[in-house]
């Protein structure tokens, strides 16, 4: 059986792919369904659905800040078992970002342009928790992800 050793250039390779992909799109997905699938629409206001894409940029923005804090601890994690459990926090939360996405994409309204702003700043929490290391690492992720 061949088995690759994944070096510090192939992590950082892997890790910008992740940033581009939940920043930019098309993050992968865990195949569970679109909840709003079978739902209709219902008929908002103007003011109505500014005020809804209002809120619905804002939870797709924290939704891109959780990917930060994922990805961050899990590339820094010191404990294999919470680099895995990050790692899978991270798939199994794309699902929530790209149905904040969609009921975006429905109400034709745009992503937060701070996105950036807010997955790096995340990224560097997460990572700075897994730097930490061990249990401590891990209470702070929860801490962050919690506030």
């Amino acid at each position: 059986m061949l088995t690759r050793n994944i070096n510090p250039i192939d992590k950082l390779i892997c890790q910008a792919d992740s940033a581009l992909r939940t920043i930019f799109g098309n993050p992968p997905l865990s195949g569970r369904p679109y909840p709003a699938e079978d739902c209709s629409e219902a008929e908002l206001s103007d003011q109505e659905k500014k005020h809804t894409a209002g809120l619905m940029r804002v939870n797709h923005s924290g939704e891109v800040s959780a990917q930060g804090l994922y990805q961050g601890q899990a590339l820094t994690a010191k404990l294999p078992n919470v680099r895995l459990k990050m790692e899978q926090a991270a798939v199994e939360e794309n699902d929530h970002l790209v149905w904040c996405e969609q009921r975006l994409n429905d109400l034709d309204a745009r992503k937060s342009l701070l996105n950036p702003v807010w997955y790096t700043g995340s990224f560097l929490i997460g990572a700075t928790a897994g730097m930490s290391g061990g249990v401590s690492g891990f209470r702070l992720f929860c801490g962050a992800a919690g506030a």
